[in-house]
């Protein structure tokens, strides 16, 4: 009969510690789910820069029509809006994109302040996959990637 009681014991002594490892959260930050936001892709140019962060909105999924909010924040002299957005889903281990299927790049939320939508993201099979994001600010070109990781069914 001791066993269940010094189970009890050790599992409120742990959860205790836990709790109080874990501190306060601040007020003004809203925790952000770590699978929601990509790591962010840099674009280097001549008179600046741009950050790349990817949100996604349904995904990343096989087989389904993959949706991403696109923010690109200028650093330095960059500017908006761009003049030419395109995506393409790579997965570099394999040599292979997602055939004929195209991303749709939107800029119906807001492509003053860097904000687009991106549609038709489809994923062939789970794995690592690149999002290959080209850019073009009007008078220089680049591409930033960034990698997405496509869960298993």
């Amino acid at each position: 009969m001791r066993a269940p009681v010094f189970f009890a014991s050790c599992l409120a002594v742990a959860v205790a510690v836990a709790v109080a490892a874990c501190g306060e959260a601040s007020p003004d930050k809203q925790p952000t789910p770590p699978e929601a936001i990509q790591s962010p892709g840099v674009w280097l140019t001549t008179n600046g820069s741009y950050e790349v962060y990817l949100v996604w909105v349904t995904g990343p999924q096989t087989g389904m029509d993959n949706v991403v909010r696109m923010n690109i924040r200028p650093l330095g002299n960059a500017t908006l809006p761009l003049q030419q957005l395109t995506v393409t889903p790579w997965m570099t281990v394999h040599g292979h994109g997602s055939g004929n299927v195209q991303p749709l790049v939107e800029s119906r939320l807001d492509s003053a302040a860097g904000i687009y939508l991106v549609s038709n993201i489809f994923f062939v099979m789970s794995g690592p996959w690149d999002l290959k994001i080209a850019l073009t600010d009007g008078t220089t070109s680049g591409a930033v990637v960034i990698p997405v990781t496509v869960p298993g069914i």
